[in-house]
């Protein structure tokens, strides 16, 4: 019995070792998943790295803006209020890093 506690406690102690020193490998040399995966990965990530930043945009986040990317370029449609924030929008997109360029579709609407 006292055979089977030491075995089933070292078993466990192996096991949670491994898992402990394998979560701590750095990976912050390698590009995230949509970044290396191909073309069709790659534009999601864009895309929804676009959005995200956006919408964390205070001035932005409140708009509809569309963002569809092909081959790294992002095109944004929609409609705003003024110039200011058409350029903040192009700003925002071309932060985000891999956007190769911003295509901008939107249009300015007068209230």
């Amino acid at each position: 019995m006292v055979t089977q506690f030491r075995v089933l406690a070292l078993l466990l102690l192996t096991v949670g070792a491994v898992l402990a020193f394998s979560g701590c490998a750095s990976n912050k040399d390698q590009p995230m998943l949509g970044q290396r995966v191909g073309a069709y990965v790659d534009d999601s990530y864009l895309t929804s790295a676009v959005k995200t930043k956006l919408l964390g945009d205070i001035a932005l986040k409140s708009f509809d803006i569309h963002v569809v990317t092909k081959a790294g370029v992002v095109t944004l449609s929609g409609a705003l209020p003024n110039t200011y924030l058409r350029d903040e929008a192009i700003k925002t997109a071309k932060s985000v890093g891999g956007v190769k360029d911003v295509i901008t579709e939107i249009q300015i609407s007068k209230p």
